[in-house]
């Protein structure tokens, strides 16, 4: 007799809540068949057989709470004496001769050059030489663990996935400037003149409540070896020129620093557009309720409504929100806020 332990469910949770069994006693499912439904704190996980077998008995209740590792049910499995009996063994052979076969098969193609031929003893040097190539190759792969602030952002990502009812609105301006280097306090300044129009943007959701907050504070999306950081531009409405541009400045060097915000942003702002793409979902991360995505900037030849054909640059605009608690109206005036401030 067996023991079905609660898997690994993953992000880190240690405890499950059981939700329904989808077996009885005495019966015989397949494996990848579902044995049960748990609810953890962050999504319902439905969780198949290991392998064929029969239900002894059921261990846990339904609404119950179980660690990871505790044993839900006793079970027999029904694995014949031949399944058991030194599989590995078999397979191991039989990919190897195919292995083997493959090569020879690859060799004769790569090395027969016209009516010369290898013989069979340059063949084989050659085929070692070959698996000691692939050998190689295979040993140059490697795995990453995610620490520090990589690590930090997958978990607030992961979260913040599960929790936004994210939508995102896709647009582009026309503006008359063409000095791309102020495009960043520019659009700053547009987002907050926005931020008036509909305040609802500049807010926080939280405990069900819509908290709208009198100060704009930037969030900046930066790109850092380290990994994606938000540096906060504190009261950015009041700031302008040379003040705002100072401000982005010390923004990206604590970034990059890794010194840690004093405020918290109230909507944030990603230039992703620096590095490549138009349009893009950006991610809204609780507690705000708004970001605005700024796609790589162009320069057009366009016709104007006069016929004549102008220079003009273009600005790719993509706004995600969070449609739990704002509407595609309130972030359309937003986007159009943004655009005429432009």
């Amino acid at each position: 007799m067996k023991q079905f332990l609660l898997p690994d469910l993953g992000e880190g949770l240690h405890e499950a809540t059981l939700i329904e069994w989808q077996v009885t006693p005495q019966q015989f499912i397949k494996q990848g068949e579902l044995l049960l439904t748990v609810e953890t704190a962050k999504s319902i996980v439905e969780i198949p057989a290991p392998e064929d077998l029969t239900v002894e008995n059921l261990l846990y209740q339904q609404g119950q709470a179980i660690k990871v590792g505790t044993a839900l049910l006793n079970y027999h499995s029904t694995e014949t004496s031949q399944q058991a009996t030194n599989p590995s063994s078999k397979s191991i052979s039989v990919v190897g001769e195919l292995a083997e076969a493959n090569a020879k098969q690859e060799l004769q193609r790569e090395f027969i050059v016209g009516s010369q031929r290898f013989s069979q003893q340059e063949q084989q040097q050659a085929a070692q030489a070959l698996h000691s190539h692939r050998s190689h190759m295979r040993q140059a792969s490697q795995t990453l663990a995610l620490t520090g602030t990589r690590l930090a952002m997958r978990q607030q990502l992961s979260q913040a996935h599960q929790q936004v009812a994210l939508v995102t609105l896709f647009d582009e301006v026309c503006v008359k400037w063409s000095n791309t280097s102020k495009a960043l306090p520019r659009l700053i300044t547009a987002l907050c003149a926005a931020c008036k129009v509909e305040p609802k943007l500049n807010a926080w959701f939280k405990h069900d409540s819509l908290l709208l907050q009198q100060d704009v504070n930037m969030g900046l999306a930066v790109n850092t070896p380290q990994g994606l950081l938000v540096p906060v531009i504190a009261q950015a409405q009041l700031l302008s020129g040379t003040d705002l541009e100072e401000k982005i400045a010390l923004a990206k060097q604590a970034a990059n620093e890794l010194r840690p915000n004093s405020v918290q942003a109230t909507i944030s702002l990603s230039n992703f557009g620096m590095l490549a793409g138009r349009f893009a979902t950006p991610m809204v991360v609780p507690p705000q309720v708004a970001i605005l995505g700024v796609g790589r900037i162009e320069l057009r030849y366009l016709l104007s409504k006069k016929g004549n054909i102008k220079k003009r640059t273009v600005i790719p605009l993509s706004l995600s929100f969070d449609h739990r608690v704002l509407t595609g109206a309130e972030a359309a005036r937003f986007l159009e806020a943004v655009m005429d401030n432009l």
